[in-house]
């Protein structure tokens, strides 16, 4: 028995270990702008940076090595006409970003990818961005574009006929990049 607790101890001594390594090799996620999180139309969304990152398939990527920083959007959806589960992910989205400085002059264009980490799903990329003062604008296309398609028939339709026609857009602004890894 003085074996067995003592294997047993020696083992969770070793899992505190590594779950305090585990936690000092994190990195840590920065708030993008000085908006924080936002609602539009349905959906809250808040925007962070971070170190870039490795991401598959490697070819529908941006590149750690090509790149200063991982953005993402992580957005859930609220009460919705749509069917999306409130305080859900909200799939099929194509979203495109533009950043410009802080005298208004475009530095960057592109689009959030739809991609999953152990955090959960979200949109983002790695890009490359010289530290600086920017905001970040997003434009936010229907689901339809897509080919995500409602049931609109009376026994088993959603409330919506239709997405909607025009993207959405939002923008944090005053968000001052620095590396900070």
């Amino acid at each position: 028995m003085k074996k067995f607790l003592a294997l047993l101890l020696a083992v969770m001594m070793l899992s505190v270990s590594a779950f305090a390594l585990a936690e000092e090799a994190g990195f840590d996620e920065f708030e993008l702008g000085v908006e924080g999180e936002q609602t539009v139309d349905f959906m809250t969304m808040a925007m962070v940076y971070f170190q870039p990152v490795d991401m598959a398939p490697s070819d529908l990527a941006a590149s750690k090595e090509d790149s200063d920083l991982h953005i993402e959007v992580d957005l859930t959806a609220n009460e919705n006409p749509y069917s999306f589960p409130v305080d859900g992910w909200v799939p099929y989205l194509s979203i495109d970003y533009v950043i410009n400085d802080k005298g208004g002059k475009e530095i960057a264009t592109g689009s959030m990818m739809p991609m999953a980490a152990s955090d959960g799903p979200h949109y983002g990329n790695n890009i490359a961005l010289p530290e600086g003062e920017y905001s970040v604008t997003l434009s936010i296309k229907s689901p339809a574009e897509n080919g995500y398609l409602l049931h609109v028939d009376e026994e088993t339709g959603v409330e919506a006929d239709s997405f909607w026609t025009e993207p959405l857009t939002v923008t944090w602004t005053g968000w001052d990049f620095v590396k900070q890894w």
